[in-house]
């Protein structure tokens, strides 16, 4: 039986999916992950975090729920949904309907491959359970909000949708950069009813003060206050054209070069349809006219970043989400024209960015899954250190492997009083090594001596532990080769009362090791 467009649209659905949820699968609990699951769900507890620290209720709530649970599965199942029901939104904004179209075969995965290869800082912002809940899941309440108002423009709907008034709320009190943008296009349809119809419904009202009431909570939380005075005295006691000068010199530009793939596949769908265009082939106007709005909120929601004294890579999502509705809104016009050399030019880049996507999910998942690995090792050392009555203990920090850029991996902070109190601690503080330790929690193990192992796997890496500091060679036998290395030669670490050394070795499979002292 042939696979109807609607089929393989669910089958990509359900593809784009499972391929989230392997890498979030392979993620561990990370960084501020632990702090929310400390914080947990009291109202006491968040109304305090809100006086003292952040005004991101909404993004707060996510990440304590979602951390309290506890459970892979979970994580894993949610992150999923979240980014394949994200990118659908995107993709159906144009249409503003969530019924099957067979130019979603070609849509949805246009939008999904750019949110992945094109992501500023992919593994913070969707594979961090704290900053998915930061800057996917906010982003998400923002585009279903984006998706409802073209709704209601393209179906003429006047009565009050209370689901569209809790989504004001919730996406005007997003992010700092995306909450006052939510405003003022509520304000701008509202304004654009009073000029060109001279009324305006009383729906739309409602929408703007739901999202200016979730922009003031956000944006006036007294923690907010308390933590510039803490910590950016310098950067405010700035004159304001200097932090304007700053932001336009230094931070703009490179912050857009993070997003730099979204906005060739612009450029070359607006190439398409230039080429449309010169064969007399109309774009739809209204189609053309919204790409160019979330282009320009896009540029706006990180020209406003001027007023914060920093600029993570990871807040460029927001700015990333409204150069995705642009994607969207310019190929669905041309999908929409039915003309060959518009869907097979959108089909083409759909394809190219499939060939980059592959090869950037080869290094993600091989990357992640040495990370959990890794993990193991690490929760390993955290559970022996405590069996063994200390307090205050190292643990190794994590070590990627290259990926497709520096945002693939999750953020490496680490608060060590947080770590020993989630774990019965302290103070677990990390120290950086240099290489993939991965080796101790998946290879085979040979005893040296009485105090001294190697562990071993099928990749060539080789690990020495030991209680004492080990001096010699180590003599690796792989089939008819032999090689001598002196351990001087490897990459060396300390973790607590053990001496690690590292080398990789990759002239085929380990028979043997020995050390010559």
């Amino acid at each position: 039986m042939m696979m109807t467009s609607k089929m393989f649209t669910r089958t990509l659905f359900l593809i784009a999916f499972l391929l989230i949820f392997l890498i979030e699968w392979y993620t561990p609990i990370h960084s501020d992950d632990y702090r929310y699951s400390l914080l947990g769900i009291s109202f006491e507890r968040h109304y305090f975090h809100y006086m003292t620290w952040s005004g991101r209720v909404v993004a707060d709530y996510v990440s304590s729920l979602l951390t309290v649970i506890n459970s892979r599965v979970v994580y894993s199942t949610v992150t999923g949904l979240v980014v394949v029901v994200f990118c659908y939104l995107i993709a159906k904004t144009p249409s503003s309907t969530f019924r099957l179209h067979k130019n979603d075969a070609i849509l949805f995965p246009l939008v999904f491959l750019t949110y992945w290869v094109s992501n500023p800082n992919l593994g913070q912002t969707t594979f961090w359970i704290v900053g998915s809940a930061n800057y996917l899941w906010t982003n998400l309440f923002a585009a279903a909000w984006v998706w409802g108002m073209v709704r209601i423009y393209n179906h003429n709907l006047t009565r009050v949708q209370w689901p569209m008034v809790v989504l004001s709320l919730m996406a005007g009190c997003s992010t700092e950069s995306i909450g006052p943008f939510i405003v003022l296009l509520a304000t701008l349809a509202v304004a654009w009813d009073l000029w060109f119809k001279k009324s305006v419904s009383l729906s739309k009202i409602v929408y703007a003060v739901a999202a200016l009431v979730g922009a003031l909570i956000l944006i006036l939380s007294p923690g907010n206050f308390i933590r510039a005075d803490n910590a950016h005295q310098v950067w405010f006691a700035k004159p304001l054209f200097e932090r304007i000068a700053y932001h336009l010199t230094e931070r703009f530009f490179s912050h857009q070069a993070l997003i730099w793939i979204g906005w060739v596949v612009l450029v070359l769908l607006g190439l398409l349809a230039f080429a449309c265009v010169k064969r007399n082939i109309a774009l739809s106007r209204v189609k053309v006219v919204m790409m160019w709005l979330a282009i320009a909120t896009g540029v706006g929601t990180s020209l406003i970043m001027f007023a914060s004294p920093t600029y993570p890579d990871r807040v460029v999502n927001g700015s990333f989400m409204f150069i995705l509705f642009g994607i969207a809104f310019l190929a669905n016009a041309l999908l929409d024209v039915r003309d060959r050399l518009a869907t097979r030019g959108v089909a083409g880049i759909t394809l190219l960015l499939a060939g980059v996507f592959i090869w950037s999910y080869g290094l993600m998942l091989t990357a992640y899954k040495a990370v959990y690995q890794q993990d193991q090792v690490r929760l390993s050392i955290i559970a022996d250190e405590i069996a063994r009555n200390q307090t205050d203990f190292i643990i190794p920090d994590f070590h990627f492997s290259k990926l497709q850029n520096s945002g693939g991996h999750f953020g490496f902070f680490h608060d060590p009083l947080v770590y020993g109190e989630y774990f019965g601690a302290q103070n677990i503080d990390k120290v950086k090594v240099n290489f993939d330790y991965s080796v101790l929690a998946t290879g085979e193990k040979i005893a040296l001596d009485n105090t001294t192992t190697a562990r071993f796997n099928q990749r060539g890496d080789v690990m020495v532990v030991s209680d004492r500091p080990v001096e010699g060679t180590l003599v690796i036998e792989s089939g008819n080769t032999r090689r001598e290395l002196p351990i001087d030669s490897f990459k060396q670490a300390q973790i607590n009362q053990q001496y690690w050394y590292y080398h990789a070795f990759h002239d085929g499979k380990i028979d043997s090791i020995t050390l010559m002292r």
